[in-house]
């Protein structure tokens, strides 16, 4: 808890501002700040350092009087950046050729040469996203090239997600956003690098919500596979025998829910009776669904009752099953 004090004591402007910012005066997110007037509580969620401001406006729109205090948080883990929200440019943490500050606390690359500007440490969850948008400033109309890496080129398991043009009528001092789908879905933990070979202003980038319930999931992608029979191969789960769960955690379903889920698989006998169970903050309910004899990998569409809100879904076999599972998604 902390706590600011005025001066003087009967100051007629009492308003304050709090906010959790690094060196640079970026947002940071190794801590959240709750503010009640003049008491604020510090939360910390990974370590390193950050700073504390508190700031006075006195009445008018711009900051008269600015404190701060630093912090150092140790054994809480790593505090990764969340994609989903706005992560500033000028967070980036490795770099190859001339990088300076950019406005609004984005960085600049160089004029005509290659600059190459890297994020490490974005948490892009168990399904993740493919689609970026980055406010870009540029000084001219002209055509910029630009590549979109996971990881750092030249580093192992790098690899190329975007080879891109950025193009728009520029504005002086203006940022404009510009929206590029990748190559590959990026999830879990992982870094990103633009390259450029001249001069633009990034201000950072952020990246569409994934929205796992109504996509389509490759039955391999699931976050927990455990069972006594069953074979990946190619994003499919296949030979699935006795007592196999396949875990999808993160399905948002929303206050319309669903009542439909589509399902791509095979089965080589009669009947496969699937066992969907939904598990959330209320609790868990369970759906059946009856897959019959297919000759090949095929794609059908069964009714289930409405499911809502944020849930886990688990596809449960139970002993007889026989199944190749391929993809699914629910349909809104």
């Amino acid at each position: 808890m902390v706590r600011a004090v005025l001066h003087p004591a009967d100051a007629t402007w009492r308003d304050v501002s709090w906010s959790i910012v690094d060196g640079a005066g970026i947002p940071s997110n190794l801590a959240t700040v709750e503010a009640d007037g003049l008491t604020a509580r510090i939360t910390a969620l990974g370590d390193g350092e950050f700073l504390l401001r508190c700031v006075s406006r006195n009445g008018g729109t711009k900051i008269r009087l600015l404190s701060q205090l630093e912090w150092t948080v140790t054994g809480l883990g790593t505090a990764y950046k969340d994609p989903y929200g706005f992560v500033s440019a000028g967070l980036y943490t490795r770099s190859w050729g001339e990088v300076s500050n950019g406005n609004e606390r984005g960085v600049a690359t160089a004029r005509g040469a290659e600059t190459r500007v890297c994020v490490e440490g974005i948490d892009f969850g168990p399904f993740g996203s493919d689609t970026i948008t980055m406010p870009i400033f540029a000084l001219t109309s002209d055509p910029y090239a630009m590549q979109i890496w996971e990881g750092m080129p030249g580093d192992e398991g790098a690899r190329m997600l975007a080879d891109v043009v950025y193009r728009k009528t520029s504005r002086w001092n203006v940022y404009q956003e510009e929206t590029y789908r990748l190559s590959h879905r990026l999830r879990g933990i992982t870094s990103l690098c633009f390259v450029l070979h001249d001069k633009v202003h990034i201000k950072g980038f952020t990246f569409a919500s994934p929205d796992r319930a109504f996509s389509d999931n490759q039955a391999a992608e699931a976050d927990h596979l455990y069972g006594d029979t069953f074979t990946v191969v190619d994003g499919r789960v296949e030979e699935i025998g006795n007592n196999v769960s396949l875990e999808f955690g993160g399905m948002a379903f929303g206050p319309e829910g669903t009542t439909r889920v589509l399902i791509r698989g095979h089965s080589p006998i009669d009947k496969n009776t699937l066992h969907l169970r939904f598990a959330g903050p209320e609790g868990e309910e369970t759906r059946s669904v009856e897959f019959t004899r297919s000759d090949s990998c095929e794609e059908r569409v069964f009714p289930i009752e409405r499911v809502t809100g944020d849930r886990t879904v688990t596809f449960v076999f139970l002993p007889g099953s026989r199944f190749d599972f391929d993809s699914f998604r629910f349909l809104r």
